[in-house]
């Protein structure tokens, strides 16, 4: 995956900011948008703010083309209006289109910065990019509203006026905490969520465990502790059902494996299938047509509908250590994808 020539990952940024990105396709230009950070992060927070993101175009998916940098719009809510007294760090991203205001909208979640981001803080913010997606005059409407503001570590998705944010300690029964959390939204300014309506569990029958559950670890569940990455994707398929794709972590923040994991939903999100693989078990993977690095493990997951397949995008490292954003190809029909990753090479 390349913007202007050069690939993401080290190549584009030394520090790994690149892999901060979300990626859409929009039906009606036929286009691929990437946003991305696109330089370097040596100031957090003042040089991860909405300013400093990258929009990019594409037909293929891969090759990118840059067209400007992001700011507001005359008319955004100022963010002090939130307590913020620096303009809020865009830690993970994800844009999505909003079916009921036909418009494209930019989720942002801020890492745990402190008092000077306000209501941003270990929250979700929305910027509203207009009825097209490359728009680079983004209208802020503010910070989540909501009881999970500080209990949620990225959205993953917008769907149908349902939210999709990767919640940390559950909501009540059946809500287990860890995994997808599904929410009524409310687009205002500011925008607005409902008490969590039901969450995937992203955990059951996998190798892992969520780490801060008192049983994991333990002899009576003795997997390994892990939490989901906190940059996965929600989406609405081409059969109508609804999956989530994401990657598992461990403890130490390192990378846990080479696989990315979904769950799916035929009774839009009201109950899910246990997770499995993207990947079948032993495949070879390569990046066009070279191996990938022992310690290649995947993250920064993202997956795009294009007409006639999905196109899945993530993190890993290439044959010398590179880190590098990849894409896999697969039709509308697949449940795996392709183990020959591009994007990489012309």
């Amino acid at each position: 995956m390349r913007l202007n020539g050069i690939r993401l990952g080290t190549d584009l940024t030394s520090g790994g900011s690149s892999l901060r990105n979300t990626v859409v396709y929009e039906p009606s230009t036929q286009l691929y948008h990437l946003w991305v950070l696109a330089n370097n992060d040596p100031n957090f927070p003042a040089t991860s703010a909405l300013g400093a993101f990258t929009h990019a175009t594409s037909t293929d998916g891969q090759h990118f083309t840059s067209d400007g940098l992001l700011s507001y719009k005359v008319g955004s809510t100022p963010y002090q209006n939130y307590g913020a007294t620096i303009d809020p760090p865009l830690d993970f991203v994800r844009v999505a289109f909003d079916t009921t205001t036909t418009t494209w909208k930019l989720f942002a979640w801020t890492e745990n910065v402190g008092a000077t981001v306000g209501q941003y803080n270990y929250n979700s913010s929305v910027n509203d990019l207009g009825s097209a997606a490359g728009n680079t005059s983004v209208l802020h409407q503010g910070p989540l509203q909501s009881v999970f503001a500080g209990n949620h570590a990225g959205t993953f998705g917008l769907v149908d006026d349902k939210l999709y944010l990767r919640v940390d300690s559950g909501g009540g029964a059946n809500n287990f905490g860890g995994g997808d959390g599904q929410f009524d939204y409310t687009d205002s300014t500011p925008p607005a969520t409902s008490a969590e309506l039901v969450e995937a569990n992203l955990f059951v029958g996998t190798p892992y465990c969520w780490l801060i559950s008192s049983s994991c670890g333990t002899i009576s569940d003795p997997r390994i502790p892990a939490y989901v990455h906190n940059v996965g994707r929600t989406l609405r398929q081409v059969d109508g059902t609804l999956a989530t794709y994401y990657a598992f972590r461990h403890a130490d923040a390192s990378r846990i494996d080479k696989q990315v994991w979904f769950v799916s939903s035929n009774d839009n999100g009201a109950t899910w299938s246990s997770p499995a693989g993207v990947f079948a078990a032993n495949s070879t993977f390569t990046i066009d047509h070279q191996p990938i690095a022992g310690d290649g493990n995947f993250s920064s997951v993202e997956s795009v509908q294009a007409p006639n397949h999905y196109r899945m995008y993530f993190s890993t490292k290439d044959a010398l250590e590179n880190f590098v954003m990849v894409s896999s190809l697969g039709s509308s029909s697949d449940t795996l994808f392709a183990d020959g990753f591009e994007g990489c090479g012309d």
